[in-house]
């Protein structure tokens, strides 16, 4: 289940992607890159100058601190040269001169990221160089996603304040910083629906602690959303089919539902399928 999220259908990844295999990314119409880097600028083009390790050698200055948050938006497979461009959401001071370079993306080379996936949130650590911001020790966080009816969404105890970092590509959803100081990203998604989905992105152990502080373990209507794989290893009789009226941006085969149960129950049903 650990597979990104994107929110629209426009670059040409975003048709390939199904959940528990890539990125499921044509769950939402949104995704919307507008930056002159995309495509075609002197970042994104034919990867003659990116896509040369060689042209982007030079001494890495090591930034330190804590690791930044971001989300894998772009790859490109070409061998020993395959990289891609991360859109840091947390963690990047967007004010120094280095992060506004790119449209303020984020390099990463192959070697400095293992099993990269569209969509995804990662955490890295950055650097500078001669060209700009780079990442590197670039690790994939584990994602879990709940389904909450919007009738009584208001039992979720998420934090008063909520941002979109970048609303240039993620325009139908945002996110929560105080989180961040968890360990977890919290990403909520404003479709249109009767149902509103939640993400939660984080090591295991994290993402339970979250859904617990968050009163998702708790909410009597709240359930999990399972990818195919998962819900093959489940009781038939404990799925959910979830029409397209509630989840209209979301493909059929990823509407299959289940509830965790409550308290203690709800922990080890959730550890559990994270262990899947």
């Amino acid at each position: 289940l650990g597979r990104g999220l994107l929110e629209g259908g426009s670059s040409p990844y975003c048709q390939k992607v199904a959940m528990g295999e890539q990125p499921f990314s044509p769950w939402a119409k949104e995704w919307k890159p507008q930056s002159s880097s995309w495509g075609t600028g002197q970042s994104w083009g034919n990867g003659s100058t990116w896509g040369d390790q060689a042209a982007w050698s030079g001494p890495r200055q090591e930034l330190g601190g804590t690791p930044a948050v971001g989300v894998l938006i772009e790859w490109q497979n070409k061998g020993f040269n395959s990289f891609g461009w991360i859109l840091p959401i947390h963690g990047i001071e967007a004010t120094k001169d280095e992060a506004s370079r790119h449209g303020g993306d984020v390099y990463v080379h192959y070697n400095d990221i293992q099993a990269p996936r569209l969509g995804s949130i990662v955490t890295f650590m950055a650097y500078q160089d001669k060209q700009g911001l780079g990442a590197q020790d670039c690790r994939t966080r584990s994602v879990m996603r709940f389904a909450v009816p919007l009738a009584s969404f208001d039992l979720v105890s998420l934090p008063s304040k909520e941002v979109n970092p970048a609303p240039t590509y993620l325009q139908s959803s945002v996110f929560y910083p105080e989180m961040e100081e968890r360990g977890v990203t919290v990403r909520k998604y404003l479709w249109e629906g009767n149902l509103r989905v939640l993400e939660v992105w984080g090591t295991p152990e994290a993402i339970v602690d979250a859904a617990d502080e968050l009163g998702l373990l708790q909410h009597p209507e709240a359930e999990v959303m399972l990818s195919p794989q998962m819900a093959r290893k489940q009781d038939p009789e404990n799925l959910r089919v979830v029409g397209d009226k509630d989840l209209p941006n979301v493909p059929a085969k990823c509407r299959l539902v289940t509830k965790l149960g409550s308290g203690a129950t709800a922990r080890q049903r959730l550890t559990e399928l994270l262990a899947l």
